[in-house]
């Protein structure tokens, strides 16, 4: 053959692209991609250049040690909430922006939200007090309609379901109807806020069935839905209080048997409140045998403080609830690119993630300038917002921390060990459901830092800039 006429066997050809091959992988296993965002820079979500590995150690003043062997909780997802605010926010926008939100959150190469909250009836982020049935005693809940969502709501999911149809919703009530509370209206709450007789526990348990399905007839599929928004909380605006004891006997007796009986697959989480508290809620109601089969997690906010050792407490009690937090958001009112607001996301999410959490979901995904539309005036921040009148839409400086973790850390990636032994950064470690090693580096401090990250026998030398926060992607 021609080969051998150029004394160039087909066997020595195989070896040597066998060879190239081998040599390119191994490449491959040295290279770390770098994502980062940093203040005082241009870097927003921007790929930096390669940093490799090497087998020679060396010292730096602080180390990242990632041990792969050591696995902890499986991610759900990361997003936001579609409120009414949010919604009606982006009904103003001209088409092309609101193209450019749904991209920005939901496609390819955004933020790619996967786990995006909702409300049953009104919350303060609508544009006023609503329920789905007003109907005074309508215990049938005969007159339930969700009329209501068709002009903003059903619009703005569905445009997000478009450009991503396994994106997880789950549902979470503020108030019942003003007829079934002990306070008879939907603002604020009595306590406890329900009127206590069986016939209004059985129309409330019917309620969140007859949401689901009128939104599943919609072509909206809910996955989940809390009990109760904040239960601790007799809100000014739309609210329901609970005690531990309350909710988990609501649970067992009528909220738990109605799903179960109409769609056992529906994901309920209980408490939807602040870290404070979850590990009394989690004791209290999954204690109880029977309330136990009928929930599979515990949803919390952030606004008591970081209190991260509440969660771990929480996942001692019952390791086999899950732990999502469902609610964040900067107040007061909207502050153009503050840099701490970013961070505030960037600490709490990774500090959640390394106590169990298999999950983060902001508050409102769009507001105005003013931080509402808010029917009690309650502004706040959002990681996007929008000048309506001008067609402009803000990205915060949350939308990049957000981002820098959202867009890497896949749903199914699994948390890896991964720790540093200074006080001055944060890390979180993972592997993702492709393989690949995800590692976020966190500086929120006001000084530059040189890191090592050290991975069995492989060594890096990672700079961190003064506030900023790395995503650091490589082959194991």
């Amino acid at each position: 053959g021609i080969n051998a006429e150029y004394g160039v066997s087909p066997m020595r050809i195989v070896i040597f692209y066998f060879a190239l091959f081998v040599l390119l992988q191994l490449v491959k296993s040295q290279t770390i991609s770098v994502v980062q965002t940093a203040q005082y820079t241009g870097d927003r979500l921007t790929p930096k250049a390669n940093i490799s590995f090497s087998t020679s150690n060396f010292d730096a003043p602080i180390t990242v040690t990632v041990n792969k062997a050591t696995t902890y909780q499986t991610i759900l997802g990361f997003g936001g909430a579609f409120t009414e605010a949010s919604a009606y926010v982006y009904s103003q926008l001209k088409p092309d922006k609101q193209a450019e939100v749904i991209k920005a959150y939901f496609g390819e190469g955004g933020n790619r939200y996967s786990v995006c909250r909702t409300h049953i009836n009104s919350c303060d982020f609508s544009l006023g007090s609503f329920s789905f049935d007003d109907e005074v005693n309508d215990y049938d809940l005969k007159n339930f309609t969700v009329a209501h969502s068709e002009k903003w709501m059903f619009p703005l999911i569905k445009a997000a379901l478009n450009s991503d149809k396994t994106i997880k919703i789950f549902a979470t009530p503020w108030s019942p109807p003003a007829w079934m509370k002990g306070n008879k209206q939907m603002d604020g709450s009595s306590s406890p806020g329900l009127i206590q007789d069986p016939k209004i526990f059985q129309a409330w348990a019917l309620f969140y069935s007859k949401f689901i399905a009128a939104y599943k007839n919609a072509g909206i599929d809910i996955w989940g839905i809390t009990i109760q928004n904040e239960p601790e909380f007799a809100a000014p605006w739309e609210a329901c209080v609970y005690n531990p004891e309350q909710e988990r006997d609501f649970l067992k007796n009528y909220l738990g048997p109605q799903l179960s009986k109409d769609y056992p697959d529906v994901v309920v989480m209980i408490y939807d409140h602040n870290k404070d508290h979850v590990a009394t809620w989690v004791k209290t109601i999954f204690d109880d045998p029977v309330a136990a089969k009928y929930a599979q997690g515990t949803a919390f906010h952030w606004y008591s403080g970081s209190q991260f050792e509440n969660l771990a407490a929480a996942h001692a009690l019952h390791p086999e609830k899950f732990l999502l937090a469902t609610e964040a958001c900067n107040c007061p009112g909207v502050s153009l690119h503050n840099w701490g607001r970013g961070e505030s996301y960037g600490y709490d999410i990774i500090g959640d993630l390394q106590n169990w959490a298999v999950g983060w979901t902001d508050w409102n995904i769009l507001l105005n300038m003013q931080g509402g539309p808010n029917h009690l005036g309650g502004y706040c921040d959002s990681p996007i917002v929008a000048d309506p009148a001008n067609n402009v839409l803000y990205y915060q400086i949350s939308y990049y921390y957000m981002g820098q973790i959202s867009r890497y850390v896949l749903p199914g990636s699994v948390r890896i060990d991964a720790q540093t032994n200074s006080g001055s950064i944060q890390t979180v470690g993972f592997k993702r459901p492709d393989g690949q090693i995800v590692i976020i580096i966190m500086n929120n401090g006001g000084s530059d830092q040189t890191i090592k990250i050290a991975d069995g026998n492989r060594y890096a030398r990672v700079d961190s800039p003064q506030h900023s926060i790395k995503t650091l992607i490589y082959t194991p």
